[in-house]
C-alpha cells in the first residue's frame, strides 16, 4: 500500500500564513465597518478583495504572488477551510430559523420566492440571448449561455443574509423568518436549475431526467429529515448529554452531524449546504442543545471560520478585468438587470403577500445578495466552457457587489417596519423563555433510598417535568460502600408492599443497564439470599417505586445505581457533576435546633457544594410511607403558596410553583409581607408604607404574569404584618388552608453549613404543610 506523503514544509507555512493573513484583515476590517454602523460582512468580503490581485497584486506583486498566486493545489487548502466555514454559518442559519413560524407562514414565503426567482429569470435569459457575442465561451450555444445567466440572477445567498439578520439582531423577527425561508425555498429551486442547466451544457439537449432526479431527491431528504432525522437528532443529543456531558460533546455532536448530512447532499448533487442548514433547523428544536451552546458555536463560527469564507469569496475577483470599457459597459448592465429584476419580482410579490412597502424593500434587498452561491455559480459555467474568463468577472463582481448593497439596504428598511403587536408579544415571550428557570431545565438528578421526601419529592417532580421536555435520572445510592459483605435493607418496611407497586403505562419491568460504571438497578441476581443480591432487590424495589411516583413516560426517565462509596455526598456530586441542570433531594428529618443543619449533615454537604440549583422537598410532618398508594392518594395540591420579595430565585420558585399548577389544576397566590419598623427603631420621618405597598403590588404582578402566561389561576396579595415576616407567612399558610409552600432561596455560607436564611428556614420547620424549597444559587 502506499503511504501518502504528507504536506511539505513549505506548503504547510504557506497556507498557515494565508489563514493568519485572512483572519487577522477580514476581522479588523470588519470591526472597522462594525465602529461606523455597517455590518461585518461588508469589511470581511472587502478584505478579500484588498488582498487579492485588484489591490495587493497591483501594489505589491511580489507579496501577493507569494501568498496567493499559488499552484491550485495550494489553493484548494484554502477552498476546504472556506466551505467548512459556510457549512458552519449555515448550521448557525438554521440553528435560528424558527421551523414553525415559517410554517406559519409558508403561504408568504412561497409568494416572495416565486416572485424573486420567476422575474429574475425571466430577465436574465432576455439578457443573455441580447449580449454580445464575444462574452459567450461557446457562440454556437446561446441558448444554454441565456438560461445560464437567467440561473445565475435568479439565486441568493443565504450565508450572506444569515449573517446580516444576526449582525442587524433582526433574524428572530417576522421579516428575517420571512427572508430566510424564501431564501431557502429560492435556493433549492436554484439548484434544480442549475442542475438542468449543467446537464444542458454537458449534453446540448436538455436533461429533464437529471432535473426531475433533482428534484426528487431534495423532496425526499427534506421529508426523511423532518421525520425519521428529527427523531434521530433529539435521541442522539440525549444519549450524548447522557454519557458525555458537557459543552465539548454537544458541539461536537452537532458538527458531527452537519459534516454528514453534508456529505448526504453533496453525493445527491443539492450542495453540501443544504445538508447543514437541515441540521441546524432540527437540533435547533432539541431543548438539550440550548441557547449557551448556540453562543458558543455562533461565537466561533462569526470569529472565525466566517470571516475567512467571506475573504476568501472577495479574493477571487479581479477589477482589472472590468476596467475595458466593454467589459465594464456589460458589467453595469449586468448588475442593474440583477437588482431590478430581483426588487421587481419581490416586490410585486409583496404586493400579493399584503406585506407592507418597507418590508418589500427590506426582503427585496435581502434577496438581492448573490454571494457565495453565485460565486459556485460562475465557477461551475467556466469550468463547463459556457461562460468566458470576462463574463465569469462579470458575476463574481455582481456577487460581491449585490452582498455589499444588502446590508445598507436592509439596514435603510428594516427600521421603518413597524413590529406588530403579535410578532411583538413572540420576541418577549422567546426572550422570557431564554431567561427561563424552569424552561431551562434539560437533564435533573434525583437521588434516593425512598424515603417518604424523597417521594414527595418525585411527585413534584412529576408534575414539573410533565409539561416540559425534561428527562429525569432518579439514582439509587447504595448503601455500604463497594466493599459491603452485608447489608441491611432500607425498604424492609416496603417490602411486603413492593410487588403492589403499580408501573405507569408502558414502564419497563427492568431498569436497563448503564455504560457508565452504575450497577443496573433491574438486575435480577442468581443467589437472592447474599448480601449483594438484597441489595440489588432493594434498588430495583426503590426505583420501580420511584418511577410510579414520577409517573412520567420511559423516555424520559433514567435509572441507575451507584454504590455509596467514601461518602454518600461524594456519590451524589459526582454524579451531579455529570451537566445536570437540578438536583432534587427529599429533605429528611429536620434539625431541631436552629444552629444545626436545617435537613442534616449530609444534605446540607450536597446542597452547599452541588454545582446545580437545588430543590429539596419536605412531605407533611405526619406523612407516612406505610403504604405506596397512601402517599400517591394523599389531598391533592389544590392551593399553592409562593412568598417573594422579589429576587430572582422567587421567580425560579414561582415557576416551579406554575408548572405544578398547570399540571394539578391548581390556584397559585403570590403573596408579599410588609413588614413595619419595630418599636424601637428610629425615624426622622415615618415610613412611608403606602410606598412600600405599591412596590410589594409590582413585585407580585411581576410574578404572576408568569402565571398567568401558562393559563394558571393566580392571585396575589400584599399586606402589613404585625410580626416578623416569615412568621406571618406560616400563621398566612395555615389560616389559608394550602396544599404546599413554594420558597424560593440561595445558599449563604454559615459556620460551613448551607444556610438558606432564616426567613426561609422558619417556614420549613413550622408550616402545617408540604415545603419545596428552590436554591438557584
Amino acid at each position: 500500500m502506499q503511504v501518502i506523503e504528507p504536506l511539505g514544509h513549505h506548503e504547510l507555512f504557506v497556507v498557515i500564513l494565508q489563514f493568519f493573513v485572512l483572519l487577522v484583515v477580514a476581522r479588523t476590517l470588519g470591526e472597522a465597518f462594525g465602529r461606523i454602523g455597517q455590518p461585518a460582512v461588508v469589511g470581511e468580503l472587502l478584505a478579500g478583495v484588498l488582498l487579492g490581485p485588484s489591490v495587493l497584486g497591483v501594489a505589491a506583486p511580489g507579496l501577493y504572488g507569494s501568498l496567493f498566486a499559488v499552484p491550485e493545489a495550494q489553493f484548494h487548502l484554502l477552498e476546504i477551510v472556506s466551505w467548512i466555514g459556510l457549512i458552519m454559518l449555515l448550521v448557525v442559519t438554521g440553528l435560528e430559523t424558527d421551523i414553525d413560524l415559517i410554517v406559519s407562514k409558508g403561504k408568504t414565503a412561497v409568494t416572495l420566492s416565486l416572485g424573486g426567482i420567476l422575474v429574475p429569470f425571466a430577465t436574465g435569459f432576455a439578457l443573455g440571448w441580447y449580449l454580445p457575442v464575444e462574452f459567450i465561451a461557446a457562440p454556437d450555444q446561446r441558448l444554454v449561455f441565456s438560461l445560464f445567466i437567467a440561473t445565475a440572477m435568479s439565486i441568493s445567498a443565504i450565508p450572506v443574509i444569515a449573517k446580516v439578520l444576526i449582525e442587524l439582531d433582526v433574524i428572530r423577527r417576522d421579516v428575517g423568518q420571512l427572508v430566510l425561508a424564501a431564501g431557502m425555498v429560492d435556493d433549492t429551486i436554484g439548484w434544480i436549475l442549475l442542475a438542468t442547466v449543467a446537464g444542458l451544457a454537458r449534453s446540448g439537449t436538455v436533461d429533464l431526467d437529471a432535473a426531475a432526479t433533482t428534484a426528487l431527491s431534495v423532496i425526499v431528504f427534506i421529508g426523511l429529515a423532518f421525520t425519521v432525522g428529527r427523531r434521530f437528532v433529539e435521541w442522539l443529543f440525549r444519549r450524548v448529554d447522557n454519557a458525555a456531558a458537557g459543552e465539548t460533546a454537544m458541539i461536537t455532536t452537532l458538527m458531527g452531524l452537519a459534516l454528514a448530512a453534508g456529505a448526504v447532499t453533496q453525493y445527491l448533487g443539492l450542495e453540501a449546504i443544504l445538508g447543514a442548514f437541515v441540521v441546524g433547523v432540527l437540533v435547533g428544536q432539541v431543548k438539550r442543545f440550548g441557547y449557551d451552546l448556540r453562543h458558543i458555536f455562533e461565537v466561533i463560527t462569526l470569529g472565525v471560520f466566517a470571516p475567512i469564507f467571506f475573504a476568501i469569496a472577495g479574493l477571487r475577483m479581479n477589477v482589472e478585468a472590468l476596467f475595458d470599457p466593454t467589459v465594464f459597459a456589460v458589467g453595469v448592465v449586468v448588475l442593474a438587470v440583477a437588482c431590478f429584476g430581483k426588487f421587481a419580482g419581490v416586490m410585486g410579490a409583496s404586493r400579493l403577500a399584503r406585506l407592507s412597502t418597507w418590508e418589500g424593500v427590506a426582503i427585496g434587498g435581502g434577496m438581492n445578495a448573490r454571494g457565495a452561491m453565485e460565486i459556485i455559480v460562475a465557477t461551475i459555467g467556466l469550468g463547463l466552457g459556457i461562460l468566458t474568463t470576462e463574463m465569469y468577472s462579470i458575476i463574481v463582481t455582481i456577487a460581491i457587489v449585490t452582498s455589499l448593497m444588502a446590508p445598507a439596504i436592509m439596514r435603510w428598511a428594516l427600521p421603518k417596519i413597524e413590529m406588530k403587536p403579535e410578532e411583538r408579544a413572540r420576541l418577549d415571550r422567546e426572550a422570557r423563555q431564554r431567561r427561563s428557570f424552569v424552561g431551562g431545565l434539560n437533564k435533573v438528578l434525583l437521588p434516593t433510598r425512598c424515603s417518604v421526601d424523597s417521594q414527595f419529592a418525585a411527585q413534584l417532580l412529576g408534575h414539573v417535568s410533565r409539561g416540559e421536555d425534561i428527562e429525569v435520572t432518579t439514582m439509587y445510592v447504595e448503601r455500604g460502600g463497594r466493599g459491603a459483605t452485608s447489608v441491611r435493607s432500607p425498604l424492609a418496611r416496603l417490602r411486603s408492599l413492593a410487588g403492589r407497586v403499580r408501573r405507569t403505562p408502558g414502564a419497563a419491568s427492568e431498569s436497563r443497564s448503564r455504560s457508565d460504571g452504575g450497577t443496573a438497578a433491574g438486575e435480577e441476581a442468581d443467589a437472592p439470599t447474599d448480601a449483594a443480591a438484597e441489595l440489588r432487590d432493594d434498588a430495583r424495589r426503590c426505583l420501580d417505586l420511584m418511577r410510579v411516583q414520577l409517573n412520567l413516560p420511559d423516555a424520559r426517565t433514567r435509572m441507575i445505581s451507584r454504590p455509596e462509596g467514601d461518602t454518600t455526598t461524594g456519590t451524589v456530586l459526582t454524579e451531579a457533576a455529570r451537566g445536570y441542570d437540578l438536583l432534587v433531594l427529599g429533605a429528611g428529618a429536620l434539625a431541631p435546633r436552629s444552629d444545626a443543619p436545617l435537613f442534616g449533615a449530609t444534605i446540607d454537604d450536597v446542597i452547599r457544594d452541588s454545582p446545580c440549583p437545588v430543590m429539596i422537598a419536605s412531605a407533611a410532618p405526619d406523612a407516612e410511607a406505610t403504604d405506596v398508594q397512601e402517599l400517591r392518594n394523599q389531598e391533592p395540591i389544590r392551593r399553592i403558596l409562593v412568598p417573594t420579595v422579589g429576587a430572582e430565585y422567587n421567580r425560579h420558585a414561582a415557576e416551579v410553583a406554575f408548572a405544578i399548577a398547570q399540571e394539578r389544576g391548581a390556584v397559585v397566590e403570590v403573596v408579599h409581607v410588609v413588614t413595619p419598623p419595630r418599636t424601637g427603631d428610629v425615624f426622622a420621618d415615618r415610613p412611608d408604607m403606602d410606598s412600600a405597598l405599591r412596590l410589594g403590588e409590582e413585585i407580585v404582578d411581576g410574578e404572576a404574569d408568569l402565571g398567568r402566561e401558562r393559563g394558571v389561576e393566580v392571585r396575589t396579595n400584599v399586606f402589613v404584618g404585625e410580626a416578623d415576616a416569615e412568621e406571618e407567612l406560616v400563621a398566612y399558610a395555615a389560616e389559608g388552608d394550602y396544599d404546599l409552600v413554594v420558597l424560593g432561596s440561595n445558599i449563604r455560607p454559615l459556620t460551613g453549613r448551607a444556610f438558606l436564611g432564616h426567613r426561609v428556614e422558619y417556614i420549613v420547620r413550622n408550616a402545617p404543610c408540604p415545603v419545596a424549597v428552590i436554591s438557584s444559587r
